[in-house]
């Protein structure tokens, strides 16, 4: 079984991100850049519930990803 990881770019600034409260609804504007969420956005979860989600602009610009065990 592969597993995909998620690795952010040098230079990304996790100070600019905003999570939502782990009892409010899904993020509807990118929570790096605040910019509109279209078609299915990269959503991430802590185990509280809080959300935070990122726009194919944002995702395109500071998440590469890979597969590994």
């Amino acid at each position: 079984m592969s597993n995909v990881h998620l690795r952010f770019r040098d230079g990304f600034d996790w100070k600019l991100v905003t999570w939502s409260r782990p009892d409010s609804p899904e993020p509807v504007i990118c929570s790096y850049c605040s910019g509109a969420l279209e078609g299915v956005p990269l959503m991430l979860y802590r185990q509280d519930g809080a959300c935070i989600a990122f726009c194919d602009g944002c995702t395109e610009a500071w998440i590469t990803s890979g597969i590994g065990p």
